[in-house]
């Protein structure tokens, strides 16, 4: 998965459902889908509601015909287009890893790791059978903890391994020099989604509480621990974590760069922390002991600090020892643990009804740990260079288009166009896949050793990310793997990200006319493309710098234009009694608003060159509005209450439903296309707009 925490400002296309890592369909030929079992297609006649008014509610009356032929699966907390196609590819992901694992001379050494790694993923009588046993060491380690004194070390180890405990601990590019990448700290060590779940007053956000509390207590049973002693550890485990979230930046607060930007260097830092030795910390983590650094959160930092202090020694192990099961129990630990946290985090949060298939759970696995070892196989097989090149055509076809809709903004002033401008002009354009593969030579894999596999996997990317420190930034490096359905913005190396995965059917064909495959990839293009000059993207220069180079009335415009969105946004009840946060999913918004607007104006540039009838007919549209239905269908989703919750209150993404009608009704041009009066409700009297 790629450095969410570590760059906290990357920013994604974004899907709307729980798994962000989600791979695609070869391209090779026409897929069928699970439910349906129909042709995918970017845009679908047969998924129209004719009994829909268009004018009424777009969404439905482009997805109706999806939702009849999609029931939501029991193992899905939400099923739409990306997770069709993602469900698919699967398939082809198990055929690779299933010929991997098959021991034969001719296996490279990087199908020697993925296949290995399958085989004992899937080998579930061995997992079993080992039980707990090889997390044992880890488990003795924090037993053996018998001062304050001792956890620098320790927690430094852990870290390694991948225990999210207290806080974290990695590499990322300076702030104010992106060109440098420094040593960077940040807050951590919630078994929660996101600190306000420990804050929030409401009898939900109680019960939920009171549900996490039930659910360590099982897990520190499984663990050996007796009813009596998990149930008392459980109470230390809430009381700890409450601690640590209520010093935490709120996730909307996260957003903001400048909340993250605190420079300081190793030395100093570690003066700060009177309870905690962070040399003894940085020695075992393998950190650099002195140099410049981000402390990410200082005040949460300090409130570590202090509970060093007055936390008693065998509460710290308590806590310990709960991250360090949480961070095993998956896939690699014995069913019983896997289940437990399943049924907490899938089930009791996001509504999913069944577990998924053991084999889809050990494919997403392998792409997670090294994705760049599968998709290296992947994209031998399913993303031929031509399909690299149509990509790029298109990304530099939205490009060119936003250069023009900078030219024509009445609200920036001209200095502010010719930089807004010099940064479009130096986006890197990254589409298909590494032009350098990662190194997997360092990492073993052994196939019968599952918790042993997770712990190297672990320590060599944490290596890994901590030997960029001091050395030049790569702005070829990845962070997606790439047969991932998704795509992201990177404002720090100000590049646009589109893995092999994306381009495909229901998202973009050569099957299909320019309406549909802009109207559906192209307003993905314009997203990222988008998040460049969103609230917070917007922030950066061309160089990856945090540095303010709009003028104070330029900004303030877009503020005030912006707000007009925040508040659009605020008035959604996702759920009952649960509006969205308009500042949380304010740069989504912006760059799905954007994003649309830039692929309409391309397409439309592409249509008039090629003297495209406007008002020609096929399969009952027209090319304008073929473009519209195409981008409402690629966000035709299922979701379940559970997880709309979750998502209204973590995700910085608005459930698809209104990232469709929410967005079109801010652009005139889509009201005209399906002749739309002003009282209609596709169409706001007050439309936002910035880009």
């Amino acid at each position: 998965m790629f450095k969410m925490v570590a760059l906290p400002n990357l920013l994604c296309c974004g899907l709307s459902f729980a798994m962000v890592v989600a791979p695609a369909l070869c391209q090779t030929s026409p897929a069928s889908g699970p439910a349906g079992g129909s042709e995918l297609r970017v845009f679908d006649p047969t998924l129209i509601d004719h009994t829909i008014d268009p004018c009424d509610n777009f969404y439905r009356y482009s997805c109706n015909g999806w939702f009849k032929k999609n029931p939501l699966p029991p193992d899905q907390v939400s099923y739409g287009r990306f997770t069709e196609l993602f469900e698919l590819n699967r398939l082809h992901l198990k055929q690779i890893l299933e010929d991997a694992a098959a021991p034969k001379a001719t296996r490279t050494a990087n199908e020697q790791k993925i296949g290995d790694e399958y085989a004992i993923c899937m080998d579930t009588a061995t997992v079993n059978k080992l039980g707990i046993a090889p997390l044992q060491p880890e488990l003795n380690r924090i037993a053996a903890l018998k001062s304050a004194a001792g956890l620098p070390a320790l927690l430094g180890h852990l870290h390694t391994i991948g225990v999210d405990a207290f806080f974290g601990m990695t590499s990322s590019q300076d702030f104010a020099d992106a060109n440098t990448v420094i040593s960077y700290y940040y807050a951590g060590g919630l078994g929660l989604p996101e600190r306000d779940y420990y804050t929030r007053t409401d009898d939900k956000s109680v019960e939920q509480r009171k549900q996490y509390v039930e659910h360590v207590h099982k897990m520190l049973m499984l663990a050996g621990e007796t009813e009596a002693q998990a149930a008392s550890d459980a109470d230390v485990v809430m009381a700890i974590e409450t601690r640590l979230a209520k010093v935490s930046l709120t996730i909307t607060e996260q957003r903001e760069p400048k909340n993250l930007d605190h420079p300081t260097d190793v030395a100093s830092f570690g003066k700060e922390l009177t309870h905690f030795s962070l040399a003894d910390y940085a020695a075992e983590a393998h950190a650099p002991v002195a140099g410049k650094m981000n402390d990410a959160e200082p005040k949460f930092m300090a409130q570590f600090n202090a509970l060093l202090a007055d936390t008693p020694i065998d509460q710290i192990k308590t806590y310990l020892r709960w991250h360090l099961i949480h961070a095993y129990a998956n896939t690699s630990m014995p069913e019983s643990f896997e289940a437990e946290s399943w049924r907490f985090y899938s089930h009791v949060l996001n509504g999913a009804e069944k577990q998924q298939d053991r084999w889809k759970r050990c494919t997403s696995r392998v792409d997670r740990e090294m994705g760049e070892a599968l998709g290296q196989v992947y994209v031998a097989k399913y993303f031929p260079p031509e399909e690299k090149q149509r990509a790029l055509d298109m990304t530099v076809a939205i490009e060119q288009a936003m250069s023009k809709d900078i030219d024509q903004l009445d609200w920036m002033s001209t200095g502010t166009k010719l930089k807004a401008k010099a940064k479009l002009h130096t986006v890197m354009n990254k589409v298909g896949y590494p032009d350098k593969w990662r190194d997997y030579s360092k990492l073993n894999i052994v196939r019968g050793d599952s918790i042993g596999n997770l712990e190297r996997v672990r320590q060599f990317n944490f290596a890994r990310e901590l030997a960029k420190i001091g050395k030049p930034v790569d702005k070829t490096e990845w962070y997606m793997s790439p047969p991932t359905v998704n795509a992201y913005y990177d404002p720090q190396q100000n590049n646009v990200n589109f893995p092999a995965g994306y381009f495909q059917p229901p998202f973009f064909s050569n099957l299909e006319d320019d309406a549909a495959n802009y109207g559906d990839m192209g307003s993905t293009v314009g997203h990222e493309l988008t998040h460049g000059f969103d609230d917070e993207g917007r922030q950066f220069d061309e160089a990856g710098n945090l540095k303010d180079w709009w003028t104070k009335d330029d900004e303030q415009k877009f503020n005030d234009r912006a707000e007009c969105m925040v508040k659009q946004y605020d008035a959604i009840e996702a759920v009952p009694g649960v509006h969205l946060n308009g500042k949380l999913t304010l740069g989504e918004n912006l760059a799905d608003l954007g994003g649309l607007w830039l692929a309409w104006k391309a397409w439309l540039d592409k249509a008039q060159a090629a003297h495209v009838d406007m008002a020609s007919m096929m399969n009952g549209s027209t090319p304008d509005q073929r473009f519209w239905i195409a981008y409402a269908q690629q966000w035709c989703t299922q979701t379940r209450p559970e997880q709309l919750r979750t998502q209204a209150q973590t995700n910085a993404h608005a459930p698809d439903e209104y990232r469709t009608n929410s967005v079109l009704q801010n652009l005139p041009e889509f009201g005209k296309s399906f002749s739309c009066r002003p009282k209609d409700k596709m169409v706001s009297a007050t439309p936002c707009r910035i880009w």
